[in-house]
């Protein structure tokens, strides 16, 4: 909890006008003096302008933003202090708040993001070092890790070794919050709950500050950023990178120097001055890097040499062993429909049930095998049409229930669709004739802006009435992570949902509204079957196996000995 500082009321008073855009000249000298005076003053200062760039990121919809030629933006905001330890005047404060609300988090950002004062003042760092046990829990769409909203998770590491009070915390699965992380050498690859995909190379010390941002004293970064995340924001303590849909490297040594190279798509750099604002900018496109000079306030054009940067992420995939027994198993539990993806015939996987329909592949979905000869079924990436559907309907007994059951192995963190049913649209209300509405939807999510979901978790979702803008929703507790099989059943049980995630239930909930006998279409892998707005359809990437469909709800043992039938994924904690 905050200490609360000499002068509470007064200094309350002063951040709401802050915080509304409002503050004088001379009221923000007073905010000057009482945070400069006082460390718990400072302390407060902290603690109620981030809540405020939360409801901004959040609410607003606020995108960290690097300098544009000709333009204002900031990669970040000047901190309370100087690259070597000295206070800054406050003179920003005004230019900050005419700025616009949005870049009242950026202003949030920067105070998080440089070097500080010694112990009594400005800590280095306003982000705290990670923990060894990691307890998480789910508020306002935010995964918390001991309070703490996490950013990534561990999907890597390769001969990583870190500081001695940092090693038993970054186990591969474990979610990370925003923390300071010092690798002292290896390779440690992050994904973050939006979907980028971040390397480190040791020696490296590295603030994460924010799901979009990070601050790297030294070391080398590489970070890939796919659509839907563009303005990752990389600072050091003289410069500045921005995504702008790509994927970068960044080397930042020990005496601030940086060089920057591009290998897909486009990035701006930028140097900063004194008071983090940028001085010189420039468009790196493909294959080419960059010297950022600081001392001279101008960015240079290097030969690009890809070696001396980290390398990209290699995330091995872990494949899906069955017992030979699984899919006697899955039958005995009596589905409707079974498919195990071992073979396309004319277009079409065959149904492991017997006089069942086929299932029907779209676009550029395939067969995919292991090293053990499974088969799965294979989403390519670059291809939003390509989905799976059947011909009839389905129908979704009221009573006593029905499932779904299936394997999937996502390539990165992101916001897809999974499986999902909706009803003939002739059955929709008037206002929805043309909408395809869900009545039993699972998709993977990532963070989204503006979004109470919780990321990196797998959504089972139920409407009725059929009406898109209410909806009950299950999120697992568990997190799915990039290249990991994950075992998912989500049913509806004697009028409650239950979501298992890697044979545990993981969540379960009372309907009061439940449906009758439906009789619903089945899309698998993309929202809806028409291409409509790419950037909706939610397609899937990645691989799924084992898919049934039950008239009936599984038992919790039938579900656990599904689970044990398969890959043993471990579940973090």
């Amino acid at each position: 909890m905050t200490p609360e500082p000499e002068r509470p009321d007064e200094l309350r008073r002063l951040l709401e006008a802050v915080c509304e855009e409002r503050i004088s000249p001379e009221e923000a000298a007073r905010l000057e003096e009482l945070v400069l005076a006082d460390p718990r003053a400072e302390a407060l200062y902290i603690t109620y302008l981030t809540m405020q760039a939360d409801l901004v990121r959040e609410i607003g919809g606020h995108t960290p933003t690097a300098a544009r030629r000709g333009g204002e933006a900031r990669p970040g905001m000047p901190p309370l202090v100087k690259p070597d330890g000295r206070r800054r005047s406050w003179s920003w404060v005004p230019w900050g708040l005419t700025a616009g609300a949005g870049l009242l988090a950026a202003a949030i950002s920067g105070l998080l993001l440089r070097p500080g004062l010694e112990a009594g003042k400005l800590r280095e760092t306003q982000v705290e070092p990670a923990v060894a046990k990691v307890p998480t829990a789910i508020r306002g769409g935010r995964i918390l890790v001991h309070d703490r909203e996490a950013v990534a998770m561990v999907v890597r590491l390769v001969d990583a070794r870190w500081e001695p009070s940092e090693d038993p915390a970054f186990a591969e699965g474990r979610p990370v919050p925003a923390c300071r992380l010092r690798l002292r050498s290896g390779l440690a690859t992050l994904g973050f709950v939006n979907g980028v995909t971040l390397t480190l190379e040791g020696p490296a010390d590295v603030d994460l500050v924010s799901v979009d941002r990070v601050f790297c004293r030294r070391g080398k970064l590489r970070a890939r950023v796919p659509k839907g995340a563009e303005g990752f924001v990389v600072e050091s303590p003289s410069s500045a990178v921005v995504d702008l849909g790509t994927e970068f490297a960044l080397n930042v040594g020990g005496d601030g120097l940086t060089r920057v190279m591009v290998f897909e798509g486009l990035a701006e750099a930028a140097v900063l001055s004194d008071t983090g604002a940028p001085r010189h900018s420039q468009l790196i496109e493909r294959d080419r890097a960059f010297f950022l000079d600081a001392g001279a306030g101008r960015i240079h054009e290097e030969v690009a040499r890809p070696d001396t940067f980290a390398p990209a992420p290699a995330l091995p995939y872990r494949e899906l062993n069955l017992s030979p027994s699984y899919a006697r198993e899955v039958l005995r539990s009596r589905p409707r429909g079974y498919w195990r993806f071992e073979s396309l015939i004319d277009g079409a996987f065959p149904d492991e049930v017997v006089g069942g329909p086929v299932l029907r592949a779209h676009g550029s979905v395939g067969v995919g095998r292991g090293p053990g000869e499974n088969g799965y079924c294979a989403f390519p990436t670059g291809d939003p049409r390509q989905y799976l559907d059947t011909e009839g309907l389905w129908d979704l007994p009221a009573e006593p229930g029905h499932a779904v059951e299936f394997w999937f192995l996502a390539e990165e963190i992101a916001y897809t669709s999974l499986v999902g049913f909706y009803p003939p649209q002739s059955q929709n209300p008037p206002d929805m004739a043309d909408r395809f509405v869900h009545t039993f939807f699972v998709e993977a999510t990532a963070h989204q802006r503006q979004s109470l979901q919780k990321p990196a978790s797998v959504r089972f979702l139920h409407r009725w009435p059929l009406d898109i803008k209410v909806n009950d929703s299950l999120f697992s507790e568990g997190f799915y992570l990039p290249c990991r099989w994950h075992h998912v059943v989500a049913q509806k049980n004697d009028g409650r949902l239950e979501l298992y995630f890697d044979g545990q239930l993981d969540r379960s909930s009372l309907l009061e509204t439940d449906h009758p006998t439906l009789r619903c279409h089945l899309v698998v892998g993309r929202r809806t079957p028409e291409s409509g707005n790419p950037k909706d359809s939610r397609s899937f990437v990645g691989r799924l196996d084992e898919l049934a469909i039950y008239d009936h709800p599984l038992s919790a043992e039938e579900v656990r000995a599904h689970h044990r039938l398969g890959l043993e994924t471990p579940r973090p904690h």
